[in-house]
């Protein structure tokens, strides 16, 4: 029973960490994010946070098992720890936006989630309107997974992402609960081309990643790869199509014109504009313990590590 409490109190601190990384701000900060947001329209808060959207989209469709080795028939069982970031520029930082009326209805350079100072503006009768500022000041967006694969059957293997909210409500209150879910298959396809020069492997991936009542999300991958091993390095690459769907729900709390009875109950489908990728990168093996890194470029780059024990 030592031991069982050991690796939960590990997993819980685990995952506050996962949590601290992926939302790159504190749980008390959490809500200053949530009440910026409900000051939003429907039609401003699209542009404010969609490039969060497309960094956590491109983050969560990352660090997927690169090496297309696969044997027809064996053991795989290997525990890994991703960390993969998005590279935030500056046109992630801004995006044209309209004040509410009565003010002027010609759209305005403000910031986005990732930006600095919110765009103002002025009314003929002396009153300003401030658009919200930035939340999070950052060059990258990390993000962090547990990952467990396990093999070969048929030259097929199975990844699984997963941790329960519970762990971190558990341990910090007032914290909505969070939770990940995700599954993947890969299959070697060069089990049917004896003596091909490198390995081939295709494969999809299914993930769920939700925030309270706020944030919930579904991602799809399916990905082709090749690869190279010399000794203990393994070279590979790929191609990957991916989507990334957010529903984001909340209580909008901001001024509506005069007379206006429009509900303020919002709920808004959103898409990472992510779809397509090149990846590229290399890994080494030493006994059970195994490293990893790659780059991939498409809409957005994200550069992702991977540690990870077994076999």
């Amino acid at each position: 029973m030592k031991g069982y409490h050991s690796f939960r109190n590990y997993l819980r601190y685990y995952t506050v960490i996962l949590l601290f990384l992926t939302l790159i701000i504190p749980s008390k900060s959490q809500n200053v994010l949530e009440d910026t947001i409900e000051q939003l329209s429907s039609d401003a808060v699209t542009g404010y946070i969609q490039p969060m959207v497309d960094s956590f989209g491109a983050n969560i469709n990352s660090g997927f098992p690169g090496s297309a080795r696969i044997h027809r028939l064996g053991l795989t069982v290997r525990l890994q720890f991703i960390g993969m970031a998005t590279l935030i520029g500056d046109a992630e930082k801004t995006y044209m936006a309209t004040a509410p009326l009565p003010f002027s209805q010609q759209p305005v350079e403000t910031a986005t989630i990732f930006g600095d100072q919110g765009a103002s503006v002025s009314h003929p009768a002396g009153i300003e309107y401030q658009f919200q500022n930035g939340q999070i000041n950052t060059r990258y967006m990390p993000f962090v997974v547990p990952q467990l694969t396990v093999g070969d059957v048929f030259g097929t293997q199975l990844t699984l992402r997963y941790f329960p909210g519970s762990l971190v409500t558990e341990r910090i209150e007032d914290f909505p609960e969070i939770s990940l879910f995700g599954v993947g298959v890969r299959h070697s396809l060069s089990q049917y081309l004896p003596l091909f020069p490198v390995d081939l492997a295709v494969g999809g991936f299914y993930q769920t990643f939700s925030i309270g009542d706020f944030f919930d999300s579904e991602a799809t991958a399916f990905f082709a790869r090749v690869s190279k091993s010399f000794l203990l390095v393994t070279v590979y690459g790929g191609l990957q199509y991916e989507t990334t769907d957010v529903t984001l729900s909340y209580t909008y709390t901001g001024p509506l014109p005069p007379g206006d009875q429009s509900d303020r109950n919002i709920s808004l489908a959103l898409q990472g504009e992510n779809q397509f990728r090149a990846t590229a990168g290399a890994g080494i093996g030493l006994g059970v313990l195994h490293l990893n890194a790659d780059i991939s470029v498409g809409k957005v780059i994200v550069a992702s590590v991977g540690i990870g024990f077994g076999i």
